[in-house]
């Protein structure tokens, strides 16, 4: 969109040279899981939350700017399928051109955020995402050591393709949505260096007036319960979004 003025500027695939990532996660209970999930899908055995910071860089459809992104992501399973993907209820972007077509294309439900660069230390990440004055979520690894080669090649080979369930949701005019259906997004990760080390995500809970966008969404995933944390995970690489894999699942 604008659909009268010519095709996308966005590619089938962008090639993302480098990409630094921060991912904290922890196992929750399957009703707090489902409360998270639309229809299509269901929990996967014992459901993880994660939270991913992802700084992106010289991405082409941006005329080579970089964006930030943080996803929400839960683990997920789609009709007979048995292999768990991570469906997003939400992702929060610095930049409008990364919203919109996430939103329009890849069923994402985008919202915007302003977040500062990652704050690194030798063994430690940390950030935060806010919506005008109001902080949204405080994200921190800590005692970070380095993934061994033999663990880094594993890494790799599952992260050649990762899946994300989204949601393709847009209102009508009545009580029936336009288009109400479940998609499936790909992207292709190469890690060059990755860490692991102790995680912990923070929600805050802002009055509308501060977030209006964001604040009920922020105050529903702060309730969420954390029965265990996983290990957190820290990289940098270089990544691929290929739209040209995105998919409409029957529902």
């Amino acid at each position: 969109m604008p659909a009268l003025f010519g095709p996308s500027p966005v590619p089938d695939r962008s090639l993302i040279p480098f990409a630094e990532v921060v991912s904290i996660g922890f196992e929750t209970s399957v009703a707090a899981a489902e409360r998270l999930l639309p229809r299509f899908f269901r929990a996967a055995g014992q459901p993880v939350v994660t939270v991913t910071r992802i700084d992106y860089s010289d991405v082409d459809y941006l005329g080579g700017r970089g964006y930030r992104e943080i996803v929400v992501s839960v683990s997920a399973l789609h009709g007979d399928d048995e292999r768990p993907s991570g469906f997003a209820p939400v992702m929060w972007v610095t930049e409008p051109g990364a919203l919109i077509s996430g939103r329009e294309f890849m069923g994402f439900a985008k919202l915007p955020a302003a977040m500062d660069a990652i704050e690194r230390s030798d063994d430690s990440r940390r950030f935060r995402a806010s919506e005008y004055d109001a902080v949204l979520m405080e994200g921190e690894v800590s005692g970070l050591r380095p993934l061994s080669a033999d663990a880094l090649v594993r890494v790799n080979q599952s992260a050649a393709e990762v899946r994300t369930f989204g949601w393709k949701l847009i209102p009508g005019d009545a009580a029936e949505p336009d288009v109400d259906h479940p998609m499936m997004n790909v992207m292709r990760w190469h890690y060059e260096r990755a860490w692991s080390g102790d995680g912990d995500i923070r929600f805050h809970r802002p009055g509308f007036r501060d977030a209006p966008l964001s604040a009920r969404v922020v105050d529903v995933l702060a309730d969420i319960p954390v029965i265990a944390r996983r290990r957190a995970f820290v990289a940098e690489g270089r990544a691929e979004i290929d739209r040209s894999a995105t998919r409409r699942l029957h529902g």
